[in-house]
């Protein structure tokens, strides 16, 4: 890998969202969630991976980490309508997690449909749609983000 290619991320990486809350966890992972559902994405889990690793494999040094799985039906439909395959890559994901040293809570997006665009998982012919998909969700994504900018920090 050239140098230019380690500092440079993927346009998917260089775009995600990350944002700071000045809440505990336990209370940011519900309220990230419930910004979520307020912009109509239906959770589809809530799994915490400190917790997993730690009973599946026994670490007990991971911070804690949660991973809110959503999916808005707008994004599922218009995914499914350009490729049924697409669907392999949703739904939408985001993290929230502490780091050690750190006294903020951190919340972190990358957008599937932009990994759908950047990889081209979509059939040749679909440039247009694929656009069109990643621009729908960023803005629903939009709304979700500055809600919990807003009502996030004191």
């Amino acid at each position: 890998m050239s140098d230019t290619a380690a500092e440079s991320p993927a346009p998917t990486a260089d775009e995600a969202l990350h944002t700071t809350l000045d809440m505990p966890f336990d209370d940011a992972v519900p309220f990230v969630q419930i910004e979520h559902e307020l912009a109509d994405f239906e959770t589809v889990r809530v799994t915490r991976l400190d917790e997993m690793i730690e009973g599946m494999l026994g670490h007990d040094d991971v911070e804690r980490t949660a991973l809110i799985v959503v999916c808005h039906p707008e994004i599922a439909y218009d995914a499914l309508s350009i490729d049924p395959t697409l669907a392999g890559m949703l739904p939408c994901t985001t993290l929230v997690y502490e780091r050690e040293g750190d006294d903020r809570v951190h919340v972190h997006h990358v957008s599937a449909t932009k990994a759908i665009r950047d990889l081209g998982c979509a059939p040749g012919d679909c440039d247009d749609a694929v656009d069109d998909l990643v621009e729908k969700t960023g803005d629903l994504m939009t709304v979700v983000w500055e809600n919990i900018e807003e009502h996030g920090k004191e």
